[in-house]
């Protein structure tokens, strides 16, 4: 009997491990699903944008999709997509920024989008500074600039905004770290040990200095809605202009548009543009 019960507490022991170890080493096919390259955007519903190549830090050649805005001195959002997919299948959700006269400039991933390279928390941040830096180079500074961070998106959204300013940041199904989403997920381990890319919200967001639209659907399954709450309290604690929390109750992680977030994006962005320049 106690041989039995020290065989099965060996075995659970092994299987702990060996997931945990799976866990570490391969949560990069967890958290980062590259589609297939898009066809050029002329042969999408975004045949306004075009391709742009900008060179990262490291030396990485990575291709965005752009179309500046429709009038001189116009907003361009700066959209960080979700960890899936490709730009095509933002179509939707950018047509109806890019019909509101908004620029947009959807920042191409290192192994996303037909792109070179590895996906990570840390080379996502060095394709968004690559973006923000052809915007500088186009006379397109912060002050006329709003991150949108989708999904995992909203961990570099977030940061970059933090770090090289923002008129605006709105994040769409947002979480507060992949930690907390590793914790719900996988109670059992120790998931600040294990998260290589813990894309950690809710430390950025408290030093945020720009207005923020938190945006979440009650029915998301993915990332639970009471995280989209918490980013914009904590934004609020640390006295972030401007921050509002919209929840789309027949939403889910990525249909908010076809239940009438452009109309809210537009809002937020009417009035945190004519307070400013009130």
């Amino acid at each position: 009997m106690v041989n039995a019960i020290a065989g099965l507490m060996g075995v659970t022991v092994a299987v702990y491990v060996i997931v945990g170890g799976w866990l570490y080493l391969f949560q990069e096919r967890l958290l980062f699903q590259p589609g297939p390259p898009p066809p050029p955007p002329g042969e999408t519903a975004l045949a306004a944008m075009r391709p742009l190549t900008l060179t990262t830090a490291d030396g990485l050649r990575v291709t965005s999709w752009y179309a500046p805005p429709a009038v001189d001195g116009g907003l361009v959002v700066v959209y960080f997509h979700g960890n899936a997919g490709n730009f095509a299948g933002r179509a939707v959700k950018v047509g109806q920024l890019l019909d509101q006269g908004l620029g947009v400039l959807l920042v191409g991933y290192r192994g996303y989008n037909g792109n070179p390279g590895t996906p990570s928390q840390a080379g996502f941040r060095d394709d968004g500074r690559a973006a923000l830096d052809f915007l500088d180079g186009a006379g397109i500074g912060a002050a006329r600039r709003v991150h949108y961070g989708e999904s995992i998106g909203s961990g570099t959204a977030l940061p970059l905004a933090v770090e090289r300013g923002a008129a605006a940041v709105i994040l769409e199904g947002a979480f507060t770290s992949i930690v907390e989403m590793a914790r719900r997920q996988y109670p059992i381990y120790p998931a600040g040990w294990l998260v290589r890319h813990p894309f950690d919200n809710l430390a950025a967001v408290r030093d945020l200095a720009a207005p923020l639209l938190v945006m979440h659907g009650a029915g998301d399954d993915l990332v639970p809605p009471d995280m989209a709450q918490r980013l914009a309290d904590a934004a609020r604690a640390a006295g972030v202009p401007a921050v509002e929390a919209a929840i789309f109750p027949q939403g889910n992680h990525v249909d908010l548009f076809d239940h009438g977030a452009a109309g809210r994006v537009r809002a937020f962005l009417t009035r945190v543009t004519t307070s400013e320049s009130g």
